[in-house]
């Protein structure tokens, strides 16, 4: 990957302007032979139209006219509830007869043995030691809807720590006031994750027993490095946005449990623009250690 341009959201007025045009001189400068625009934003239509690229691939889809289906040279189905995102996203370059095999590939990513010793001597420098477990967890979202409560991840991190297993918080440092609060909730304390880069906590992630998350990207950075992991799901569709090949666990609760979840998944920010999902608050977090438990002895 030699360039990631990054679309200017957090600008204002003429500054976004400004933002915007400098990008777009930054793209036609460059000489592309594919454009594979996969989500259904006017912007990838435009682009299709003005980069003067050998080939062009997007989705079809409904809310759009004949404006965007003929920008493209190629149309991939339209998104469906059914099936994984990685699964629907090779799916242009099915389209375009880029790939043709069956099954989209595992991601993939590879920690540099430099990385490797990093985390190891930061663990140990911690008093983490390899002779016992290690479970990583990720609580935090951007999206407050997806979580479960604080109080639930600390009696979690209570349980797993009564078993002798080492655990690590991790996230963003957008995540770190949320981690603390719950690193001061629990009886027996974790080692909290702070300043780490993605680099580091993919190394971490690698490093770890099993993964413990909401969903979030941590799911799929879990299954890129392939550690066994527990992704917790609330208004979400798993089946679009769920872990992606390797050993997994995803725990959601249906009409099963009880008949007020039969809504889940339902794709809401929180119950009635709560933004606060009851699927999750009352989700019992034992479930959640004994998952962990079984999946830490196989």
């Amino acid at each position: 990957m030699r360039h990631i341009f990054v679309i200017p959201r957090d600008k204002k007025g003429l500054n976004k302007i400004s933002a915007y045009l400098n990008l777009f001189k930054r793209l036609f400068n460059e000489r592309y032979d594919l454009l594979a625009h996969f989500s259904i934003d006017w912007r990838g239509a435009l682009l299709a139209r003005f980069l003067n690229v050998d080939m062009s691939v997007s989705r079809r889809t409904d809310s759009r006219g004949s404006f965007w289906h003929k920008s493209f040279n190629f149309l991939a189905p339209a998104l469906d509830h059914e099936r994984p995102i990685a699964e629907q996203d090779v799916d242009l370059l099915r389209s375009a007869n880029l790939y043709k095999k069956i099954s989209a590939p595992a991601y993939d990513l590879s920690i540099s043995s430099t990385q490797k010793s990093k985390l190891n001597r930061w663990l140990k420098n911690h008093g983490m030691y390899s002779t016992n477990k290690l479970v990583v967890i990720h609580p935090s979202s951007r999206w407050k809807f997806k979580e479960i409560p604080m109080t639930s991840w600390a009696r979690i991190i209570d349980e797993l720590i009564s078993k002798k297993i080492n655990v690590v918080i991790s996230g963003s440092k957008d995540d770190l006031e949320t981690n603390r609060l719950i690193f001061n909730l629990c009886q027996s304390k974790p080692l909290l994750a702070k300043n780490f880069t993605l680099t580091d906590t993919a190394a971490l992630y690698e490093r770890a027993n099993l993964i413990l998350t909401i969903d979030s990207m941590s799911t799929h950075l879990a299954s890129a490095v392939k550690t066994p992991l527990i992704s917790i799901f609330g208004p979400t569709n798993e089946k679009n946005w769920g872990p992606w090949k390797g050993k997994y666990k995803v725990i959601g609760l249906s009409a099963k449990d009880a008949e007020m979840f039969a809504c889940r998944p339902c794709g809401q920010g929180g119950c009635e623009g709560t933004k606060i999902s009851q699927c999750l608050v009352q989700l019992d977090p034992m479930m959640v250690t004994n998952e962990a438990l079984l999946m830490l002895k196989a």
